[in-house]
């Protein structure tokens, strides 16, 4: 027992160890892959958060029980997350396909690492958003912050089985490279980024609410205003039982696939 606790114990020190090294060279990727280095991180969800203010603007649209920006900031970043989980994750083994040659290193620590390095950094965006908002209307608009961390945390983890799913289905089928990005942006208009649950029809409510992404985006909203209703198929309960369930199904097509996926 104390021998398989040890096994245990050092697989886990190596695989945090390849993951932490992997993160480091993911961050400096990502960083360089930008103008104006980590600042334009910021600036896709920053700008399309802006489009939509002056869309909202010109429109007087105003959502009930929520400040306008409230709105529209976890609408920009949720989508904007995890798409690039999802997308970033169908590439990892091509951009680190020379790792491979060390046994350590396994095509699941990638996407790992991957997911890892965007969660920080759409936090970091997240984050000065909201402190942004808050300074410009000078109070603290958080209501339920383990709501929103919980939520938040949510789409990372089915992001992330999304993306250990599209990794394998790549790699088996490469014209997948082109179809998926394409076939994912479809999403954004399911994803309530610029409208609430309370304008959908009731007919198709029950459809929409399958979306991960407004599943997060609704919940978000909650957790920044209490008085911002949302109706009974939003559910955090959901959204994480669609975590684990991503994750778990990832894991296990991920576990009968890895030889082939470190076949050259």
């Amino acid at each position: 027992m104390t021998t398989l606790r040890r096994r245990i114990q050092e697989g886990w020190g190596i695989q945090r160890r390849v993951v932490g090294a992997l993160v480091y060279r993911e961050l400096k990727t990502r960083v360089s892959e930008v103008r104006f280095g980590i600042a334009g991180v910021f600036i896709e969800p920053l700008g399309v958060l802006s489009v939509f203010v002056i869309l909202f603007s010109l429109l007087h649209h105003n959502p009930v029980g929520i400040d306008p920006l409230l709105f529209l900031a976890p609408g920009a970043v949720t989508f904007a997350l995890f798409t690039e989980i999802a997308i970033r994750s169908l590439n990892a083994m091509r951009a680190n396909e020379s790792l491979f040659f060390y046994k350590p290193v396994k095509p699941v620590d990638t996407v790992i690492a991957r997911t890892l390095v965007e969660t920080g950094l759409f936090s970091i965006v997240y984050l000065v958003i909201l402190l942004a908002i808050s300074l410009y209307r000078e109070q603290w608009l958080i209501h339920d912050l383990p709501l929103l961390v919980a939520s938040f945390l949510g789409l990372v983890l089915t992001a992330m089985g999304v993306g250990l799913l599209f990794m394998v289905a790549g790699h088996r089928y490469p014209s997948l490279h082109q179809f998926l990005p394409i076939a994912i942006r479809p999403l954004w208009f399911t994803s309530g980024a610029f409208y609430s649950t309370q304008h959908m029809p009731q007919w198709l409510l029950p459809w929409l609410t399958w979306n991960p992404v407004l599943q997060a985006t609704e919940l978000n909203r909650q957790a920044l205003s209490a008085d911002y209703p949302i109706p009974e198929a939003i559910s955090l309960p959901y959204l994480l039982s669609l975590a684990a369930t991503s994750c778990c199904v990832s894991l296990w097509v991920y576990s009968n696939n890895e030889r082939l996926l470190l076949t050259r």
